[in-house]
């Protein structure tokens, strides 16, 4: 496999990650939900991406073992929803809490990362970075202890700012792949 070809490779699962990390498809049986593009796939993409791109990037690898951790996280989860209907990170806020600013911590550095790959091929990410402080904000009004469930109207414009911001995410991370790897099938 050539260098371009790797890093197709790469970008494509690291798109394929964001897909599948923010994707939520429910299926529902005996009253349950459970998601049918489960979120610890996308951290199996990412490990595999950053197996790719470790001689790229500097800093990568050490994302590592925060992909391991929450793919682990969301493969708990979403066993604890196929067994018995209910998560298991959710009962304990502070290990939730904990997952979601390593989540928080590890989509900036993912995305800090391309961005940076993506530079030192003459090509301009600053979309691309804007995107990725989007993200983070949003993550983090998410994590506030806030009424969200008195505050509809607030919960519908942070949720459709998340769609959004989902989608420009994916729409760069595709651009950035097509333009670094021009002329490779």
């Amino acid at each position: 496999m050539t260098d371009t070809q790797q890093l197709r490779s790469a970008l494509t699962k690291i798109i394929w990650g964001y897909v599948f990390l923010y994707l939520d498809i429910n299926l529902g049986v005996n009253g349950h939900s459970l998601n049918v593009l489960p979120n610890w796939v996308s951290f199996l993409l990412f490990f595999s991406a950053i197996g790719l791109l470790e001689k790229e990037v500097r800093d990568l690898p050490l994302l590592k073992p925060f992909c391991v951790l929450l793919g682990i996280a969301e493969g708990v989860n979403w066993l604890g929803v196929l067994l018995t209907g209910e998560t298991v990170l959710y009962r304990f806020y502070l290990v939730y809490a904990l997952v979601i600013c390593i989540s928080i911590y590890f989509n900036f550095q993912m995305l800090t990362d391309v961005a940076a790959l993506v530079e030192v091929r003459n090509i301009y990410a600053g979309a691309l970075r804007a995107v990725r402080n989007g993200d983070a904000v949003l993550r983090a009004l998410w994590m506030l202890p806030l009424p969200w469930q008195e505050w509809e109207v607030l919960s519908i414009l942070l949720a459709l700012a998340n769609i959004v911001m989902c989608l420009c995410m994916v729409g760069l991370l595709i651009r950035a792949r097509n333009m670094c790897c021009k002329g490779t099938a």
